[in-house]
């Protein structure tokens, strides 16, 4: 459409009623037209206000719970899954996901409201560029482990991994990856506790830096594997 057609509509036509044209015009997959319904799996809870750009590309596993106000940003128009909740997980109010190869949030992960994940952003080569019209790529895929915890208001940028039982602080900036049972706070995020499998116990790092890498070599020797986890994990 030649711009000043698009000028014409833009001041003779609402706002909501183009985004809603713009959607409609946009959906190639009835999975789009489907939306939130089309993508839950069995009994699975998306609620009202949950929106996604090529629901087509999002997956929400069984028994998953998905709270008002998410959004769902799939950047990437190839094939396949680029967003996938696991089963049991939930997902709090207001959160967002920017997913370029994929964000996979595995079974049993909690998300505390208004948490972002950001696993794609723009290229920034070219200044004379708007920022909007410049090409988005991916940080590579971003993967939140079994039976995780992220808390309300934090920030997952890039293309990490946070381990299983592992548990990230509210307000928490993460641009590292995570082992894990570990415990992760601040801005940017590191680790200060531990869940030392043996003794069954959290265990606070020491501030000291070599005795800190001593501990966390330590940890992650004495971890066990993931699937000895799973036949550990109570429901």
């Amino acid at each position: 459409m030649a711009e000043p057609i698009r000028a014409l509509v833009r001041s003779l036509l609402p706002f909501a009623l183009r985004s809603r044209l713009a959607r409609a015009f946009g959906s190639r997959n009835p999975r789009d037209l489907a939306g939130r319904i089309g993508a839950g799996g069995l009994h699975a809870y998306v609620a009202r206000g949950v929106t996604a750009r090529r629901w087509r590309h999002v997956s929400i596993g069984a028994g998953a719970q998905v709270e008002r106000g998410t959004h769902f940003h799939c950047n990437d128009e190839g094939p396949g899954k680029r967003i996938v909740i696991g089963e049991r997980c939930f997902v709090g109010q207001h959160c967002f996901f920017s997913a370029g190869e994929s964000i996979v949030v595995r079974r049993d992960a909690v998300i505390g409201a208004s948490c972002n994940f950001l696993a794609a952003g723009h290229l920034y080569d070219d200044p004379t560029c708007t920022v909007a019209r410049a090409a988005v790529t991916s940080y590579g895929p971003m993967i939140l482990g079994v039976n995780t915890w992220t808390g309300v208001g934090t920030t997952v940028l890039g293309g990490v991994e946070i381990g299983f039982g592992s548990i990230v602080a509210a307000g928490s900036l993460l641009r590292m990856s995570l082992p894990p049972l570990c415990l992760a706070a601040g801005h940017p995020a590191r680790i200060i506790r531990i869940y030392d499998w043996p003794s069954k116990a959290w265990v606070t790092l020491p501030t000291d830096e070599p005795a800190r890498e001593t501990a966390l070599h330590r940890h992650m020797q004495n971890l066990p594997s993931e699937a000895a986890y799973l036949e550990a994990l109570r429901h």
